[in-house]
């Protein structure tokens, strides 16, 4: 039986990729990630799209130049409104510039979505994606520390300014931070990046990819 299928797919001026989905995969609905700039091609694409394959099309807006932020808001965002209606979401990131398509890609591996391309003679290929979204990798204890940090400016100059804003005192944080032999830090996560000040002190700055997850809470 077919599963009832999402698609989000990137738009671009080269639409066969997001064709290739349509043709290869479960489609029930799809939704169009797309620039300003594109606003009126991916109006009257979707228009057509509607007409022919009588599926529901919709789009949502990237904003620029926080391209990877906007993109993570809108699949969180899809994901609470339609997640409960269908059996399995797909991202299409063969379309569109290569911005855009990073930051698809990015919501796959933050949320655990199976993502897909094409290859050089235009068939669809699935992309190695975690089979566990990133979320659910994150404790929560280590999610508030980086909310925190984000409510600050994403910036900290030491342990003791972050523990004066989240309810941990300075060896938890440094322990969440860091890590240990048994656990990974948000350092080796790759969500925070840290620069070893005078007297001791610790810079702490929320990164990209921090950015990106909490977005998503």
């Amino acid at each position: 039986m077919t599963q009832k299928t999402l698609q989000i797919a990137t738009f671009g001026q080269d639409k066969e990729g997001i064709l290739a989905g349509l043709r290869n995969f479960p489609i029930h609905k799809l939704i169009l990630l797309h620039y300003k700039d594109d606003t009126k091609p991916v109006e009257e694409f979707s228009s057509g799209l509607r007409s022919t394959l009588g599926i529901p099309v919709s789009l949502r807006l990237i904003e620029q130049p926080d391209i990877i932020r906007s993109a993570m808001e809108h699949v969180s965002q899809i994901i609470k409104d339609e997640g409960s209606n269908y059996e399995q979401i797909l991202i299409n990131v063969s379309a569109g510039d290569k911005m855009i398509g990073c930051a698809a890609l990015s919501c796959a591996f933050v949320n655990g979505i199976k993502a897909f391309g094409t290859d050089m003679k235009g068939e669809p290929m699935l992309l190695p994606i975690l089979k566990l979204s990133y979320n659910e990798i994150i404790s929560d204890a280590k999610i508030k520390i980086l909310q925190a940090i984000d409510n600050i400016g994403g910036i900290v100059e030491s342990l003791d300014q972050l523990s004066k804003h989240c309810e941990f005192g300075k060896p938890l944080l440094s322990y969440h931070i860091h890590g240990s032999s048994e656990s990974k830090g948000l350092v080796q996560l790759g969500l925070v990046d840290v620069e070893r000040l005078e007297r001791g002190r610790t810079k702490i700055t929320l990164n990209t990819l921090g950015k990106m997850l909490i977005s998503t809470k």
